[in-house]
């Protein structure tokens, strides 16, 4: 299995080589949130990663995540659909049916050796929080494209991995970084903003916007995302020993952002050199 995200060991060094997930998954429904799943993880498609559509079957009800779930016949009908998007995008991909109950348990397991897991937004945006493996919710803002301006919410050094990753993902798509801090600043904070700009400028060939504003992160960073019309918001990873701000933060955002969210996990932090 390829690194679903080639950093290099050095945490000081930007990712300057061929930037990938590796394996995408992307979680499909007959919900209209799902086409936005799928048009996005096939954006996020490069030379050699791979895309899998799955779909959850099981006796038309809910499931006990007050998801709706779908029948054999849908959920494949569900999954052909997708890969036809995507083969008229010019990519190719696999499909699978899982039978299960447990919808959530299902797609987090098909995604489980992943580099990227896709959902739609509507009923499944809490399996970011619930995800080993970074997590796109999806969210269609057709006005301003996708991955189109990607805000990166960071607190400092530890954050140094997100803002790689997005600026990346604009990189190959010729679009713009704004790096936004929320909350008490320090001239520890203000050094790694700097560092994590020219980490930015060494990507894309352009200079990130850097806010740093005080005030609730979780307010700050949504009214950002909204008025510079950010169409992905890229969260860093947030230590599972800290529950209540993993809760309050990626949650939250995911749930209540206006647009996409990529929330990322603490196993593809670079490792020290």
């Amino acid at each position: 299995m390829a690194s679903p995200i080639p950093l290099r060991v050095d945490p000081g060094v930007p990712a300057l080589e061929q930037f990938g997930f590796g394996r995408i998954v992307c979680a499909v429904n007959d919900c209209h949130c799902a086409q936005d799943a799928v048009h996005q993880a096939t954006k996020l498609v490069v030379p050699g990663d791979t895309l899998t559509f799955v779909a959850v079957a099981d006796a038309p009800g809910t499931s006990p995540a007050d998801q709706a779930t779908l029948d054999g016949a849908h959920a494949a009908a569900a999954v052909e659909a997708a890969r036809a998007a995507a083969h008229a995008d010019g990519t190719e991909a696999s499909i699978v049916v899982v039978h299960e109950h447990d919808v959530s348990g299902a797609i987090l397991e098909a995604a489980h050796d992943a580099g990227l897991l896709v959902v739609g937004a509507h009923g499944h945006w809490r399996i970011a929080h619930s995800s080993s493996v970074p997590a796109l919710v999806a969210r269609s803002r057709p006005e301003l494209g996708f991955p189109g301006v990607v805000l990166v919410g960071t607190r400092g050094i530890q954050d140094r991995h997100a803002v790689v990753i997005a600026a990346n993902i604009v990189a190959a798509h010729d679009t713009r970084v704004v790096l936004a801090h929320a909350g008490r600043s320090d001239p520890t904070l203000r050094e790694a903003l700097a560092e994590q700009a020219a980490d930015v400028l060494e990507i894309t060939g352009k200079d990130p916007v850097v806010v740093s504003v005080d005030g609730p992160p979780i307010d700050r960073l949504l009214g950002m995302a909204s008025s510079i019309g950010a169409s992905l918001v890229v969260l860093g990873s947030h230590s599972r020993r800290d529950p209540q701000t993993l809760v309050s933060l990626s949650d939250r955002v995911a749930q209540h952002a206006t647009c996409s969210v990529l929330v990322l996990a603490d196993k593809y932090r670079p490792a020290p050199g």
